[in-house]
């Protein structure tokens, strides 16, 4: 093996450990998106349950306070949910980002497999050419010995 591949080899090693960690990073980034998506549908499910009892509290009878306490309770978690909302787009775009840099590592590893690759076929269409004039010559020789009655 030549010292250029040796250092190919090296250089696979290298960007294969950096494909892992970008695809460790991806996996983190995903994990968080869905933590954040589940909240984000646990706070829109609480508002929606919360608009409900107000509602039923309402047809009942509900006093001015109450009525005050559960607009200025649903207006918070309009706000959180806002805020949750950004998170998410936020993690999304993270995601992309991270599976874009993991696809970029991927295609970096595939071209050193295949700058190894093109290189083993080069090393061995030289030896197989080698090989066929050592048989070349032998049989040249043989003929030539065969003529000459040696």
């Amino acid at each position: 093996m030549a010292k250029e591949d040796s250092q190919l080899l090296v250089l696979k090693r290298i960007e294969k450990e950096k494909e892992q960690k970008a695809a460790m990073d991806l996996q983190s980034a995903q994990s968080f998106l869905q933590a954040n998506q589940a909240k984000l549908k646990e706070v829109q499910s609480y508002k929606l349950d919360y608009l409900k009892r107000m509602q039923q509290m309402g047809s009942s009878g509900m006093g001015g306070g109450s009525y005050q306490h559960y607009q200025r309770f649903i207006v918070q978690l309009d706000q959180g949910i806002l805020a949750q909302t950004n998170v998410v787009s936020t993690a999304k775009e993270v995601v992309e980002q991270r599976r874009q840099e993991w696809l970029m590592q991927t295609n970096k590893v595939k071209a050193v497999d295949t700058l190894l690759d093109k290189k083993a076929q080069a090393r061995q269409a030289k030896l197989d050419k080698y090989e066929q004039n050592q048989a070349d010559e032998f049989a040249a020789q043989k003929y030539i010995r065969s003529q000459l009655g040696v």
